[in-house]
């Protein structure tokens, strides 16, 4: 397989990979900020330590709320470009023409260049999502405990309080690592485009195509 089209093709299915993930973990965020605010409406959040503290949870609900339709918003109007890309590429198979992988490089290229500040937001609210569910999840989770003359007891099932912070706990991680694939996707398609944009103005100059 041409190097040109083994890393291309790598990039695109991995930063397909993340888009998706990203799309899941806003999905996520907006229903767990829904049902929390639905169940402290419901009067099912009562048993929470104290009414500031159900307060704050019903804030950072909100919050994860707001966060999970931002989340998907952004990611919805990046994966559109993306995903004509690696159709196009799937489309073409192994068989692709050195050409046609130039083609689509440019193509990626102007799509690069107009999702390149939304990426910059993905990377900021992203791990923030994650990171408001995590909250919300252990502030859910302390539903489970009861206070008592002799201590604390819990309330729920152990296991499904466990299951349920490791799942938030990897919603965190999910968000940290698409995040951080993220940052070396602009990175490296930041340096692409100065090299190109290097050789424009060396090409201007050459043919004396330069603004006075």
């Amino acid at each position: 397989m041409k190097p040109a089209l083994s890393q291309f093709q790598k990039e695109i299915r991995h930063f397909s990979l993340v888009v998706s993930t990203n799309l899941i973990i806003g999905t996520i965020a907006i229903a767990a900020g829904i049902l929390y605010i639905i169940a402290a409406i419901l009067g099912l959040t009562t048993s929470l330590v104290s009414p500031e503290f159900r307060i704050l949870a019903g804030v950072i609900a909100m919050v994860c709320f707001g966060l999970g339709v931002s989340v998907l918003h952004f990611t919805l109007g990046i994966s559109r470009g993306i995903r004509t890309i690696k159709k196009k590429l799937d489309a073409e198979g192994p068989a692709i023409t050195d050409d046609r992988i130039t083609c689509l490089i440019v193509e990626m290229i102007a799509c690069y260049r107009d999702i390149r500040r939304t990426l910059g937001t993905i990377i900021l609210i992203g791990p923030l999502c994650g990171l408001c569910i995590f909250v919300l999840g252990i502030m859910a989770g302390l539903e489970a405990f009861t206070l008592t003359h002799g201590g604390i007891s819990f309330t729920l099932n152990n296991r499904i309080t466990i299951l349920a912070q490791a799942l938030t706990l990897a919603i965190v991680v999910s968000s940290l690592l698409a995040s951080h694939y993220v940052t070396k996707f602009a990175i490296a398609w930041n340096q692409r485009i100065a090299e190109i944009e290097t050789s424009e103005c060396a090409l201007k100059k050459t043919l004396g195509l330069e603004d006075p």
